[in-house]
């Protein structure tokens, strides 16, 4: 049973599985939604951006920073049922029923699908966040692939500056974008500072902020997988304030 003594922490991962039957606690993981579910890759990146987002707003399931949702059409049309298997403490299983004709859906009533199913699980770990979901939920149906991740806030006092991302359908690249706001006009202008290739590998690119004679310096994690990342990029991002005109 899991401890009510383990720290809790943000979800920031969301990926979808698929069994006949609910996986048993001796078996090994099930696998990825493809063959007895045709998913389109826009609903893989719906996971990768609600686990961002949700990492953002400090939503939590508890001690579990992944959630793995399994898709079975052992259960009924849309239910939701938790399990206590899984592979590694950082992953929480949910298990989600869905009827084998979704696979006759077209791709947008299957992201569709695949959003309610999220949210569903969602809201069956974390009630208590019940109002920041149905933002959240909001943000992720209005805006899709535009709907931006921050990656950090830095403030002083005459500039506040904002670092985002998007969450794009493999291959296309992603995002990233540094919005600076002068607090002292409260005019604001926003930049595409680069492009990454992988979704995942924005965030090896932001860590300190750094504002030094009206210049801006984006310096990047000094981890050594974020060395191996950065690699393939121009960092530090640098940009002159004065040219941000809005700025």
């Amino acid at each position: 049973m899991r401890s009510p003594l383990k720290t809790s922490k943000p979800l920031r991962d969301i990926r979808y599985f698929e069994s006949i039957d609910p996986p048993q606690l001796d078996q090994s993981m099930p696998s990825y939604a493809s063959k007895l579910y045709s998913f389109p890759r826009a609903c893989v990146a719906l996971g990768q951006r609600v686990g961002m987002k949700c990492e953002e707003l400090g939503i939590s399931i508890g001690h579990a920073d992944h959630l793995y949702l399994c898709f079975t059409p052992s259960l009924p049309d849309g239910a939701v049922r938790t399990t206590e298997y899984a592979t590694e403490r950082w992953h929480r299983f949910v298990l989600y029923g869905m009827d084998l004709a979704f696979n006759s859906l077209p791709d947008e009533r299957k992201l569709a699908a695949v959003t309610e199913a999220t949210f569903s699980a969602l809201h069956r770990l974390a009630s208590t966040e019940a109002p920041a979901l149905e933002v959240l939920r909001h943000s992720v149906e209005s805006e899709g692939e535009a709907l931006r991740v921050c990656l950090k806030v830095k403030a002083t006092k005459q500039y506040r500056v904002r670092v985002e991302q998007t969450v794009p359908v493999h291959p296309q690249l992603a995002e990233v974008f540094v919005e600076v706001t002068n607090l002292r006009t409260q005019l604001s202008k926003t930049v595409r500072v680069a492009e990454v290739k992988f979704y995942d590998d924005a965030p090896s690119l932001v860590d300190r902020i750094a504002i030094v004679d009206h210049k801006l310096t984006i310096h990047p994690r000094k981890s050594f997988r974020a060395s191996l990342i950065t690699a393939d990029y121009q960092v530090p991002i640098q940009l002159g304030l004065a040219e941000l005109s809005g700025a």
